[in-house]
């Protein structure tokens, strides 16, 4: 399926048609997973302007909540006022969390400003990479550029310009990007993009303000699991280690706020799955977590896909123990 137009993204979560302006430009709630957004876009999209954008990730690292991924834009000719006057916006990492929220905000009440952010759970990301033909981060970051860019454009923002943080080699990822929009927009791929350009640095903002507000505000679905005391999310955080070394559950695993396929997370199913006893004891856990076996349908998926219906049904019957019957000479 062409990622610059995915169906499958959730829909943006819907905007009050009875809101106000100052309702508008108030704090959003974020969700677990899809899509939030300015409720609309820039004043000037309506006149036919042409706009740039930027697009950033947050959360690529960590072992623990979700993936977003930001964009902000605004009209070409307002360019030079907004490089005034938001002269703060820079990349998101260079500033405290203090300063982020700050500037998110400025950025929603900047009505020459429209954005959005893309919330991909980690429960998403594990069930992506966890297939039996698994989804690359990369390639979710991708999907997800595209369908930012996809709604902007369906929003009735004429884009010409994009600025993007790199995913990989940024002559790459231009090329994968002017082919998903036919040459549309013009596109500007590079590293620390965040750093250079204005509406990247915006983006990265949205992207990592939401990311830290899906953090903070998170509420466990599975009964029992009250323990919020997981730090940062990032593997390297010896408080995250040690909740995931106390949360763990012998059949299934860990809760949904946990990336299931980060290598972090693996390795700890390892090792408490592991019943020596001197594993069990340094991973600091009561219980062992339990092996589970599938049955394997890709040898029955691969015979089926090359047979005909009744030699099929025939192969069946004689899984299940009945007898086939005999063809007729």
């Amino acid at each position: 399926m062409d990622p610059a137009t995915d169906a499958t993204m959730p829909p943006p979560a819907p905007a009050d048609a009875a809101a106000s302006p100052s309702d508008a430009r108030a704090a959003p709630a974020i969700p677990v997973d899809g899509m939030i957004e300015s409720q609309t876009p820039p004043p000037k999209a309506s006149t036919g302007h042409s706009f740039k954008l930027g697009i950033d990730e947050a959360g690529r690292g960590p072992v623990l909540g979700a993936m977003t991924f930001g964009t902000c834009y605004w009209a070409l000719d307002d360019d030079a006022a907004i490089e005034r006057d938001q002269k703060a916006i820079d990349d998101s990492k260079q500033l405290s969390e203090e300063q982020r929220s700050k500037l998110f905000r400025r950025i929603r009440e900047d009505a020459r400003m429209g954005w959005a952010v893309e919330v991909v759970s980690a429960a998403r990301l594990s069930a992506e990479m966890l297939r039996q033909k698994p989804t690359s981060l990369n390639a979710i970051s991708f999907d997800a550029t595209c369908r930012l860019i996809r709604r902007v454009l369906d929003r009735g923002v004429d884009v010409v310009e994009a600025y993007v943080d790199t995913v990989g080699d940024p002559d790459t990822y231009r090329d994968r990007l002017n082919r998903a929009f036919d040459g549309r927009v013009a596109f500007t791929v590079a590293k620390k993009a965040d750093a250079l350009y204005k509406c990247t640095g915006a983006a990265s903002i949205c992207a990592k303000v939401a990311r830290d507000e899906s953090l903070d505000a998170w509420v466990f679905e599975e009964p029992g699991v009250v323990d919020r005391g997981f730090g940062s999310g990032y593997p390297s955080d010896d408080v995250c280690k040690q909740w995931l070394r106390r949360t763990v559950h012998p059949v299934f695993g860990y809760p949904t706020l946990c990336r299931f396929s980060w290598a972090p997370a693996k390795l700890r199913l390892r090792e408490v799955e592991d019943k020596d006893a001197t594993a069990a004891a340094a991973a600091a856990l009561p219980v062992a977590v339990s092996a589970v076996k599938w049955d394997d349908g890709d040898e029955d998926a691969a015979v089926a896909n090359t047979m005909k219906i009744t030699e099929w049904a025939t192969v069946s019957k004689k899984k299940d123990g009945a007898p086939a019957r005999k063809k007729r000479k």
